[in-house]
């Protein structure tokens, strides 16, 4: 990345090496873009890892592809990360997170699935499970009524 331009005099300052704090700071931020790049850059050195276990890496560019409105990478990601058999906190907000994304591409009964996923995760944390199941039922209520259902009644041939 490139800064601002050095005024004359000025020292000029020494690039660091990326790091996962830079990048969950980016991500503290809203700034999902840098924190992808950041999160790419810890593992382009030919450290497939960056220092965190590929789980990590995936959660985490998840989470960054998210922020950076890239809802194809947020849900590729996440999806690689509870298809690990994740578990625990982490595993319920990326449910959570991987229901976002869905939702935000239109793909209303995944993200419902997604959501589900997270009430299902043993050690999620209970605001991560509340959440998932206010917008799992958000998502229902706006649904037209009979959505997925099938007539509980022959329609007459009259």
């Amino acid at each position: 990345m490139t800064g601002p331009p050095i005024a004359p005099g000025a020292p000029a300052a020494v690039p660091r090496p990326p790091s996962l704090d830079a990048a969950v700071a980016y991500l503290a931020l809203g700034e999902g873009a840098l924190a992808v790049i950041e999160l790419l850059a810890l593992t382009s050195k030919g450290d497939t890892t960056g220092g965190f276990d590929a789980a990590q890496r995936h959660y985490w560019l998840g989470l960054a592809h998210l922020l950076a409105y890239d809802w194809s990478a947020a849900t590729h990601e996440l999806r690689t990360y509870v298809g690990g058999g994740e578990g625990g906190w982490r595993a319920g907000w990326a449910f959570l997170h991987l229901g976002r994304a869905y939702e935000q591409a239109g793909r209303t009964d995944e993200a419902s699935l997604a959501y589900r996923g997270c009430l299902s995760v043993a050690g999620a944390e209970r605001s991560a499970r509340k959440l998932a199941f206010d917008l799992m039922s958000r998502l229902a209520n706006s649904m037209p009524i009979g959505y997925g259902q099938a007539p509980t009644r022959p329609a007459s041939s009259a």
